[in-house]
């Protein structure tokens, strides 16, 4: 069911702090530091964004504005009845990653990396749906800049940038509900830093690569020029570098087999997190996440994930993704190369993802 550059890393962003990740981290520093969430909440300033250039598909110049006011505290969610962790019967939170590297996230960006994580608390089980960023969809709230679609990386964008009210985080919701049905409930957005810094306080990670990667045109982490990335098959231990490396790399492939690498690093990522050995690294996982998220999740439900986590099975986490068997490809009156959603072949996939009919 696999179905999801600079442009690029974003996708594997979205993969990484995942309520699995999050979840697992909590779970243990929880029980060594109770105090510890106020740190991690703290949310870094907006600041009014440089004038933008022209997007692709879209006329005129962006407008210099306010950015959109930071997500409201959101309304809790109700608990569900019988639920030992305190949690909702449902969670969908959107994994957005951003090709960015400064902490403070003041910098508009689209989130080239969409994965929504489903967790069911009741279940005991979750899923992962992932979104390419070419999707071309409908989007809310623009109509007084004369937008109405476009792909849906530029969402939490153009939420910042043209001052809808909650910003980026409620345009992308809003976008979310309106094309797939569905409520998206809480949002972690995450960027480069990030996921290396991440990974690496985790002591690394082991992934199953199931086809060797050659790219003689990776893109260079200075942002000039281009580098060799290799990877053979089999099990691999990656560091934080290689992790997003193997991500990001498209050249051979597509971005729909870039879907599958970043679903495989999520699932390591959870797997590490939820392993005796990683106790020891706590304090560092807690430090690698400072100031270097943005998420909307409160204290609570953060703990209420840390509860659950431990409870999922591997074999209760489904994986979904919209591949190119699910689209229509198209190219824009000014040339740009979109994704047009086939709704009919996607809908099962939401049904699966929301735990319908299984």
């Amino acid at each position: 069911m696999w179905k999801m550059n600079r442009t690029s890393f974003s996708l594997l962003l979205g993969a990484l702090l995942g309520v699995l990740v999050l979840a697992g981290v909590f779970a243990g520093y929880s029980l060594l530091n109770p105090g510890w969430l106020s740190a991690l909440l703290r949310t870094a300033p907006v600041r009014t964004p440089p004038r933008l250039p022209t997007l692709p598909g879209q006329p005129g110049v962006f407008v210099t504005v306010t950015p959109g006011a930071p997500t409201a505290t959101p309304e809790p969610l109700p608990t569900a009845a019988g639920n030992v962790c305190g949690g909702p019967e449902m969670m969908v939170i959107a994994l957005l990653g951003v090709d960015e590297r400064e902490s403070d996230y003041s910098k508009p960006a689209r989130t080239d990396a969409i994965s929504l994580v489903n967790v069911r608390f009741n279940d005991k089980a979750a899923a992962i749906f992932s979104i390419p960023r070419d999707l071309y969809v409908p989007q809310p709230n623009l109509e007084h800049v004369g937008i109405s679609q476009d792909r849906i990386n530029t969402a939490y964008l153009y939420g910042e940038i043209y001052g809808v009210d909650g910003g980026g985080p409620a345009q992308f919701k809003d976008t979310i509900a309106l094309n797939f049905g569905f409520r998206v409930h809480r949002y972690v957005l995450v960027n480069f830093g990030a996921f290396i810094k991440f990974v690496d306080a985790l002591g690394g990670i082991e992934v199953d690569v199931p086809v060797a990667i050659y790219d003689p045109t990776f893109p260079a982490e200075s942002g000039a020029g281009t580098i060799l990335f290799e990877l053979p098959a089999g099990r691999q231990q990656m560091d934080g570098l290689t992790a997003l490396r193997y991500v990001r790399t498209r050249h051979q492939d597509d971005d729909y087999q870039r879907i599958q690498r970043q679903q495989l690093v999520m699932l390591a990522i959870r797997d590490k997190l939820l392993s005796p050995a990683v106790v020891p690294r706590i304090p560092a996982l807690i430090g690698s996440l400072n100031d270097l998220v943005r998420t909307d999740l409160s204290a609570a439900e953060l703990a209420s994930l840390a509860c659950i986590a431990p409870q999922i099975d591997r074999s209760q986490i489904s994986t979904y993704a919209i591949t190119g068997d699910k689209v229509l490809p198209w190219t824009t009156p000014s040339g740009g190369r979109v994704s047009i959603p086939n709704r009919e072949a996607i809908a099962p996939l939401v049904e699966g993802f929301l735990g319908k009919g299984e």
